[in-house]
């Protein structure tokens, strides 16, 4: 997508009527089976932030206090945060066609942009670091520019894949859950039950086509 301007809208209105339009989008085609490669928890977390942001921003549209604005703001951010990194995991590449990006009011890609091949470096996660609150902060580079924390040209992201339990997990099979890591450092965020437990987490790039890239080490810490 060789975009500069953000497709994003910026006024809260025009926000809502996106968010609202590429959710219901998102969820017609994964409810009719169209589209089986976004995971089930996921789109019903996009639902969940569409709800939350046009509760939130209805609530300000009559007579409102300025925690109705604060509110407002919060479920804004927080659904940008989330739908971002995931148009980049999920609707860059096929199945989703240019014309579904058309309807999502996405940019669609660049017909002269010569596709990047399969990610051929591995992401290093160089540091974990609990942050308290059931939060863990994941700083990560790419093993060939160790200088840099830039994510390498036309890659979508790293793909964090992390588990969450009593013990430390070594198996890569059995270590599924996945968010998509857009920038370094990246807040991992998991449930109060997480506390006391060991993340076990391990990285690879993601190129524009979804195509993963090798294996990085698995790491551990106790979540705090």
């Amino acid at each position: 997508m060789a975009h500069n301007k953000d497709f994003i809208p910026g006024p809260d209105a025009e926000f809502d009527g996106w968010l609202g339009n590429l959710t219901g989008y998102v969820d017609t085609m994964v409810v009719a089976g169209t589209w089986t490669h976004i995971p089930p928890d996921k789109a019903a977390a996009l639902k969940q932030h569409n709800t939350d942001w046009h509760t939130a921003y209805g609530k300000t549209l009559g007579p409102h206090t300025s925690v109705d604005t604060e509110a407002k703001n919060d479920a804004r951010i927080a659904a940008k945060d989330f739908v971002r990194p995931f148009i980049q995991q999920y609707l860059k590449f096929d199945p989703v066609t240019n014309e579904d990006r058309t309807a999502m009011r996405l940019p669609n890609k660049d017909p002269t942009h010569t596709p990047v091949g399969e990610p051929k470096t591995r992401v290093l996660i160089t540091d974990l670091k609990a942050l308290g609150g059931f939060q863990t902060e994941v700083r990560f580079q790419d093993e060939a520019t160790p200088d840099s924390k830039a994510v390498p040209y036309g890659m979508n992201g790293a793909l964090l894949n992390y588990i969450w339990g009593p013990e430390k997990v070594t198996d890569y099979a059995l270590i599924k859950e996945t968010r998509l890591m857009t920038r370094s450092p990246f807040t991992l965020s998991l449930p109060p039950e997480a506390e006391g437990k060991f993340l076990s987490c391990f990285a690879r790039w993601q190129n524009e086509r979804g195509e993963l890239g090798k294996w990085g080490e698995i790491q551990h810490i106790v979540i705090a």
